[in-house]
């Protein structure tokens, strides 16, 4: 017969008890609750007193605890909250049998992570704070005393966004429950901000007593915001009387080189900073230089000032019924700023009653001193364009009446469309006191060199309302025109350098001052007996360029009036803002006293200079010379045109024209 293993006879006498067991356990179970009322009793006091028994006895070990020796556990439960060290290295005592419980902390530190150094992010030699025991047990903590003394925060961010007060999960530990005594000795905030290019060392006080002496919350401090000198100053009133149901009353104000910030409201619930009222007011020399503080991509502006309600609901900014001056112009309207997702989002309207078209020209950027001594009239200076991977935005801004010198302007309408790095203007509407300048403006800043388009319409312009001349201007008749550009670089200048496209302007008819016609073509004698204010009748008007690499080369250039023909040809070099034009005008009719040479205008584009070709000029004359030595009289003869030009065929160019993208309607 086989011997059983010891080990397999064990195990069958061990089940064997444990069934036993459970079989007697169960037939006690059954008793207790079908054996009768006074078992079922005396189960259930049973249980009571061995709950009450551990309870007193968890009370007792509560009691008679050294609590030095739970820094270890309580250290290591929220360095694994943080996901990073914690350590107490002081002393750690609660007194936890009153209403409000008392904790003291000594020598608490909180590490940095890895990349933010070896000093530590939080160093508190002493903490106190208490808590109403029975809110907490059901999930509500509320803080009647907080004590900090000398405690020194850091706090820092680097360039791509990572801080070392973020704990994960979004967690920034900044999340504050209600405090209504708080006490700060000798405290200090130090703040090294990449993405802002900040730099702040603050003091932190509130010396609050239960007299109601002392004075409330404050922070001031200094430091640099992206290399201005910037000041901070925050005052609350006093939370010793606090209200958790009643707005806590803040006065702040920020000063970083010319921007000045200042507020004056209330957080909506004390202790929840996520809601705030303030009226605020925000003034600069330059509307940009608010990105370092609310990393939003502002336009280059002249001196600002503009007051509002701001108001915070969790991630949702609105800066509403603001009103203020850029510049020379007004500005009013409400923006809003969600900053939940992964960029802010800004939107709302924004509008002026009067729009000095000077202040325009800063949205541009501008003129470094090369460019100003050069006379230059592009701005060089570098746009702010990477600022728009920052951020998304969709706002209308109107203006009603322009004030400008130089041009007839009504006023002005866009639509800022910005999203994933590309910013549209569309569209983007002068008004003039006779026609209109529309069109699209788009950037499209995704990669490291942006990339620029233009195109842009002019319908319906009266040529008269830039020609000066009261009631007989040099030419008359409506403009159309119409230019599709695309060029990169970071300013304007860079951007016409590179640019290429069309640009075709058309005047399908009007007038045209006589003695300038008969003056393209040298006609000296028609020209002296020609009136000043006599005009002639403009047959159509094409003008046609090609652009190449910022260099607009003319296509066609036809002026055709009934006595003369005029055309030209040149380039205009927008590389170094200079042109290179020669304009021939040929009568029609028969001329005396024509010279048979070319107008040339040459130079900077601020300022042309005008001439003639010197070479056909020259052989004209010696022709002339030669003939008056055969015979005199002859030489009038190579100054004699019969007038044998054709005229244009204007509706072969003004159909040309429209091909070209020019709004061309019809042939007047």
């Amino acid at each position: 017969m086989a011997m059983v293993p010891a080990t397999d006879s064990r195990w069958k006498h061990a089940r064997q008890e444990i069934s036993g067991t459970l079989t007697r356990g169960g037939r006690w179970l059954r008793a207790a609750l079908f054996g009768g009322p006074w078992t079922a009793l005396r189960i259930a006091a049973w249980a009571a007193s061995v709950v009450v028994a551990l309870l007193c006895a968890a009370i007792l070990w509560l009691y008679f605890l050294d609590w030095n020796t739970m820094r270890g556990p309580v250290a290591r439960y929220a360095s694994q909250r943080l996901g990073r060290p914690v350590r107490i290295e002081g002393d750690l005592a609660v007194d936890l049998f009153r209403w409000s419980p008392v904790v003291t902390v000594s020598g608490l530190k909180v590490a940095n992570p890895d990349w933010a150094g070896t000093r530590q992010a939080a160093d508190i030699p002493h903490l106190a704070f208490s808590f109403r025991l029975l809110p907490f047990l059901f999930g509500n903590t509320i803080l009647p005393f907080m004590r900090f003394d000398s405690p020194d925060i850091v706090v820092m961010r680097r360039a791509d966004g990572a801080s070392n007060w973020d704990f994960g999960d979004g967690n920034t530990g900044w999340t504050i429950p209600p405090i209504q005594r708080f006490l700060v000795r000798d405290g200090h905030i130090r703040i090294d901000d990449r993405v802002r290019k900040l730099v702040f060392t603050g003091t932190v006080s509130s010396q609050e007593y239960a007299t109601g002496s002392g004075s409330a919350f404050q922070l001031t401090g200094d430091g640099s915001l992206n290399g201005n000198k910037f000041a901070a100053e925050v005052h609350g009133s006093p939370l010793i009387n606090v209200d958790l149901n009643k707005p806590y009353a803040f006065k702040a104000d920020l000063r970083a080189g010319a921007t000045h910030v200042a507020a004056d409201g209330a957080i909506t619930h004390p202790f929840h900073l996520g809601q705030f009222v303030a009226m605020t007011s925000i003034s600069g020399d330059n509307l940009s230089n608010l990105y370092y503080l609310t990393g939003l991509a502002m336009p280059q502006t002249a001196p600002y000032h503009v007051a509002g309600r701001l108001t915070r609901d969790g991630a949702l900014y609105t800066f509403q019924d603001f009103s203020g001056a850029v510049g020379s112009s007004d500005l009013h309207g409400t923006l809003k700023v969600d900053a939940s997702g992964a960029t802010p989002f800004i939107s709302g309207t924004a509008a002026s009653r009067v729009l000095d078209f000077k202040d325009l020209g800063t949205l541009f950027g501008g003129k470094s001193q090369a460019a100003i001594a050069s006379g230059r009239l592009l701005p060089d200076l570098p746009l702010h364009v990477d600022r728009l991977r920052q951020m998304d935005a969709d706002v209308d801004y109107d203006a009603e009446t322009i004030r400008s010198r130089d041009f007839p302007l009504r006023g002005v309408r866009t639509h800022i469309a910005l999203k994933n790095s590309v910013l549209v203007l569309k569209p983007l509407a002068f008004q003039f006191a006779y026609g209109r300048l529309s069109g699209t403006l788009s950037i499209d800043a995704r990669n490291v060199v942006p990339v620029t388009t233009v195109d842009a319409r002019v319908t319906d312009i009266k040529v008269q309302q830039f020609l000066g001349g009261g009631d007989a201007p040099a030419a008359t008749g409506m403009l159309e025109a119409r230019a599709r550009l695309e060029g990169s670089g970071n300013s304007v200048q860079k951007v016409a350098a590179s640019a290429n496209g069309p640009v075709t302007l058309v005047v399908p008819s009007g007038s045209f001052n006589e003695k300038l016609a008969e003056l393209t073509g040298i006609d000296l004698l028609n020209a002296l007996f020609v009136g000043g204010r006599d005009n002639t009748h403009l047959r159509c008007a094409v003008a046609h360029f090609e652009t190449r690499g910022g260099v607009m080369s003319t296509q066609n250039l036809v002026f055709d009036t009934d006595p003369v023909r005029i055309d030209g040809k040149g380039s205009i070099d927008l590389r170094n803002e200079t042109l290179d034009m020669i304009i021939a005008g040929k009568p029609k009719e028969f001329r005396i006293g024509r010279l048979r040479t070319p107008i040339t205008v040459r130079g900077p584009l601020a300022h042309p200079a005008i001439g003639v070709q010197a070479g056909p000029l020259a052989l004209q004359g010696g022709i002339a010379i030669a003939l008056g030595i055969l015979f005199p009289p002859a030489a009038i003869l190579p100054f004699v045109d019969p007038g044998l030009e054709k005229d244009a065929n204007c509706a072969g160019l003004l159909t040309q024209a429209k091909g070209q993208g020019a709004p061309v309607r019809a042939h007047r």
